[in-house]
């Protein structure tokens, strides 16, 4: 692990004229203003009419200036599609490391989440699974539910372990749209016999293996849609998706032990569940309202049921909305597709925010940051309603931690009616909106590798002054120890390998830096 003195010389010049290149590119990028196009007003601005671009292919959007990269082929992959798991569930695990889409045949897809690279596809009894989320904290582990049982899969060996088996019920669901708590503590599930009756709802503490409380609800819920726990594990949300007033109807609110708060006959809307700027826990749901012709997306707060007119926008469309961008408060990612009742458009009747993926401000200011059009149609002259259309070609779109990347399926308006035309794609918006630094969520990592994915040549950085002692083992993406050598040369805190003649690929790294562990993904792509 050792160098003449000219070769680390040349090594470390040629690694400082890298980084000094790197942050000039920043700054110019910064200089040339892409925050300063960002779209804010309400205004129309139609799709415009661009080929599909090629799988791998980075473009920017014509109209609202954000970096786009379709991620996915499914044709050519013979997959039936490749699509966020729907707007109201996390895609990225808990260090951005790793990206989850799903198929039409139900199947959970695992991509590398910096070169978005097709990694694997997990294990059969996932396929077809409603419920499928990412450990709050392990970037290893999903939870899933099957049956009665809730279980993790280890992502890297697919081993799979048991957490709980509710043995009073056959199944055991969120119905698909329900998330565990943040930190993972808490979830809430609906509990069925045999034969899919619903007998009870519960809060399980995940963390202390128990059931905290039961809700006999019996023949009351014929229309019960969904239910989860709230963000920080306060409340339980009950969607009813009609508009009845009373008991047993539209949206429900709960305590966390299933004491009665609020209701209101909301209809069967979308809707999500978030932190307001102020940390309150919140519901986001589009409304539909017969008398003024307008679907409002409103804001209500889970602790009164107060609510908040936060944009009105056109009947025509449906709508998704998405929180999941946990680490950027008091903002809901919207998503906007053309509704039954427009099956045509064009460019002189295109309405505002049509087709689109955008950010809104929970404050009831208005406030949008426009980021995308999705390219995609569901309905159509050829796929007018829901029985003769693909339900996956709606965009769901979802965001990361920090609501720096977006995420969304589409057709790009070419064979609508088959799966297979559904692929996924990513924004990248960050340096777009100028996400507040304070709002990034913080790298917890004593070490620091980069580039990644790599080329050629790699470096580990030290964050705890000189390395002293380094030790590093290379494992493939299904846990196989690699029986290769990387020489590395030291130079003060930062350690440079040389992956030249590496088949490109998903590798872990997994290291020791003066007694500290780390472990981190690397792609590696062709010279």
């Amino acid at each position: 692990m050792s160098c003449s003195i000219g070769c680390n010389s040349y090594i470390f010049a040629h690694m400082v004229r890298k980084i000094i290149s790197l942050f000039c590119f920043i700054l110019l990028l910064q200089g040339n203003g892409l925050r300063a196009q960002l779209v804010t007003h309400h205004n129309p601005v139609a799709q415009p009419d661009i080929p599909i671009p090629a799988v791998g292919a980075v473009f920017t959007d014509m109209k609202f200036h954000s970096s786009v990269t379709r991620i996915t082929n499914s044709y050519s992959s013979d997959i039936a599609g490749a699509f966020p798991d729907y707007s109201k569930r996390q895609a990225w695990n808990s260090d951005e490391t790793l990206l989850m889409l799903r198929s039409a045949s139900g199947e959970v897809l695992i991509y590398d989440a910096v070169s978005y690279q097709y990694i694997k596809t997990l294990g059969a009894n996932l396929v077809g699974a409603q419920d499928v989320f990412w450990h709050p904290t392990n970037p290893e582990l999903i939870y899933f539910i099957l049956e009665n049982r809730l279980l993790t899969i280890d992502v890297s060996n697919e081993i799979e372990t048991i957490i709980e088996t509710f043995s009073a019920y056959a199944y055991v669901s969120t119905r698909a749209e329900g998330n565990m708590s943040n930190d993972g503590h808490y979830i809430a599930l609906a509990g069925y016999d045999t034969v899919w009756n619903l007998m009870d709802y519960i809060t399980y503490d995940v963390i202390g293996g128990n059931i905290i409380a039961q809700l006999n609800s019996g023949i009351n819920t014929q229309d019960f849609d969904w239910l989860s726990i709230s963000p920080l594990g306060n409340y339980v949300i009950v969607d009813y998706a009609d508009n009845d007033t009373g008991r047993w109807h539209g949206v429900e609110v709960y305590d966390r032990n299933l004491n009665f708060l609020w209701q209101k006959p909301l209809g069967a809307g979308h809707t999500d569940y978030g932190l307001d700027g102020d940390s309150s826990e919140v519901l986001i749901m589009d409304v539909y309202d017969m008398d003024s012709n307008i679907t409002y997306i409103r804001k209500f707060r889970l602790a009164d049921g107060s609510q908040t007119n936060l944009l009105s926008i056109s009947p025509e469309f449906d709508v998704h909305e998405s929180c999941r961008a946990t680490d950027r408060l008091g903002w809901v990612l919207v998503s906007t597709f053309d509704f039954v009742g427009r099956l045509t458009d064009d460019s002189l009747s295109w309405l505002p925010f049509e087709d689109e993926v955008f950010a809104l401000k929970m404050d009831g200011s208005g406030s949008v940051q426009r980021y995308a059009h999705h390219h995609s149609r569901r309905y159509s002259p050829q796929t007018p309603d829901s029985d003769n259309s693909v339900y996956f070609s709606e965009p769901h779109a979802t965001t990361n931690h920090n609501g720096t990347k977006i995420l969304w399926g589409s057709n790009w308006r070419i064979n609508i009616g088959v799966d297979t035309s559904v692929d996924a794609y990513i924004a990248d918006v960050g340096l777009l909106v100028g996400i507040p630094q304070e709002n990034i969520e913080k790298e917890e990592s004593d070490v620091m590798l980069f580039p990644n994915p790599v080329r050629n040549r790699m470096y580990i950085q030290s964050k705890n002054g000189t390395i002293q002692h380094f030790e590093m083992s290379i494992f493939s993406i299904d846990g196989k120890e690699l029986k290769l050598s990387v020489p590395a040369v030291i130079i003060g805190n930062m350690a440079i390998l040389d992956y030249t003649g590496f088949t490109p690929g998903i590798y872990l790294i997994k290291g020791e830096i003066n007694n500290k562990f780390f472990s981190k993904r690397l792609a590696k792509i062709s010279e």
